[in-house]
């Protein structure tokens, strides 16, 4: 338990090549940029919606630009061995928004050709975190 809690106040203690791989231009920024380009993804996550995420998992982020809030949370979760869990939450958010385009859709009709582009957009976005989420044990090692 002491090693979690060290882990709570630096995330960046172990796992240093995970790390040092995220400082690059590798896969793991370009999921990071799909997550939070609204027009690449059709949802938009904000800075309180990662803090509840991360809250999620058990990990109490401060606020901050968006795309180190996501790199953080990412990497508490690897070391935390939490990544499906969170990508599981991130799917449930995605799930959420979907709700929310088809919301307008049902009580504002003529917003349709715009929501079913979102939603389009936010399925993908949903199949690519599953393929993810596959993939989570294969790279558990990395």
């Amino acid at each position: 338990m002491k090693d979690e809690k060290d882990l709570m106040k630096n995330p960046f203690m172990s796992n240093m090549k995970f790390l040092e791989q995220a400082k690059e231009e590798t896969e793991f920024e370009r999921i990071i940029k799909i997550l939070l380009v609204p027009a690449k993804c059709g949802i938009y996550i904000s800075r309180y919606n990662l803090r509840d995420m991360g809250r999620a998992i058990g990990v109490d982020i401060p606020i901050k630009d968006r795309k180190l809030m996501l790199k953080d949370l990412f990497i508490y979760a690897k070391q935390l061995n939490k990544m499906k869990e969170f990508l599981d939450i991130i799917i449930d958010f995605i799930n959420y928004r979907i709700d929310q385009y088809k919301w307008l859709e049902e009580n504002y009709p003529r917003s349709k050709t715009i929501t079913q582009r979102w939603i389009k957009k936010a399925q993908s976005l949903k199949q690519f975190i599953e393929n993810m989420k596959k993939e989570v044990d294969i790279y558990k090692h990395l």
